[in-house]
């Protein structure tokens, strides 16, 4: 399957997710059958955002960059907001603010850095610059 592909699913994995989180700052969790049609909207957009995610990455090649790490963990964090908003421990209101900021740091990282992108180890200097004259 093509790279495209990949970022056609992704795009339908986030718009799935935050359908979802938004559905929660809407109903809460007062509404037993809307509660669950979030929860599997949220859901579905996560599994969606990890398959296609590895995917792209695997048919990149771009093996497991620093911004991959961070991509995740910020998916992480995604999936647990529902968690924390439902068991009283994040209001609701703070849950989505959340949930916006760290959407727009993953797509920030997604679409400045580039492929392939590694923090520099310790014993390497950055290149020097050519000197005109």
């Amino acid at each position: 399957m093509s790279p495209e592909f990949y970022k056609v699913i992704h795009l339908i994995g986030l718009i799935c997710l935050f359908t979802g989180i938004g559905g929660f700052l809407t109903y809460g969790f007062d509404h037993a059958p809307r509660v669950k049609m979030v929860g599997i909207l949220h859901g579905v957009g996560l599994l969606l955002l990890l398959v296609s995610g590895f995917g792209m990455t695997a048919k990149l090649g771009v093996g497991f960059p620093v911004w991959v790490i961070l991509k995740l963990v910020l998916w992480l964090v995604l999936g647990a907001l529902l968690a924390f908003a439902k068991k009283g421990r994040l209001a609701p209101r703070n849950a989505v603010i959340i949930g916006l900021a760290i959407g727009f740091v993953a797509a920030y990282i997604g679409l400045t850095w580039k492929y392939g992108f590694s923090l520099p180890s310790a014993g390497t200097a950055a290149p020097a610059q050519e000197q005109q004259g």
